[in-house]
């Protein structure tokens, strides 16, 4: 389990290095799984609804097309699902799932958190239904790669 090192990892030497030691001590047709923190709902929320839009260009935190410069001193790393698939391209194993773990829970965090039981019960269906949607996962905060080592 990679459950944190792929955010706080800056190299895509570093990230290899990680991803190549689950790989090497799973067995074969074992599960490999890896947590990363995405790109867009750092754009989305830190540098658009934080205000932050002209300290992030006047620092070069981003590139032209909006992909997230992270450094050390930021804290966490940030990916787009096209960096996961061309990592796990890199090595023998195969995508079980790629799934948005929080989807748009934080970005709805305080009408979330006021939900009634049944109204909450509700909203967690509503994301285990499309938490596998390859056209919302970029937007999650947070994905769970699933990977089966062939």
């Amino acid at each position: 389990m990679l459950l944190g090192p792929m955010y706080h990892l800056y190299t895509q030497e570093d990230k290899r290095q990680a991803l190549a030691e689950a790989v090497r001590v799973t067995r074969p047709g074992g599960y490999i799984l890896v947590a990363y923190c995405m790109n867009e709902p750092t754009v989305i929320q830190y540098v658009f609804e934080s205000n932050r839009l002209r300290e992030v260009l006047e620092q070069n935190m981003v590139t032209p097309d909006w992909h997230c410069v992270s450094e050390p001193k930021e804290l966490f790393e940030l990916a787009r699902t096209e960096d996961i698939a061309a990592l796990d391209a890199q090595f023998p194993v195969e995508r079980v799932k790629l799934a948005a773990t929080d989807g748009a829970t934080n970005y709805r965090r305080e009408l979330i958190d006021a939900m009634d039981d049944d109204t909450f019960a509700r909203w967690m269906d509503y994301h285990f239904a499309i938490c596998e949607r390859q056209d919302l996962i970029g937007a999650s905060h947070h994905t769970l790669d699933i990977l089966r080592k062939l």
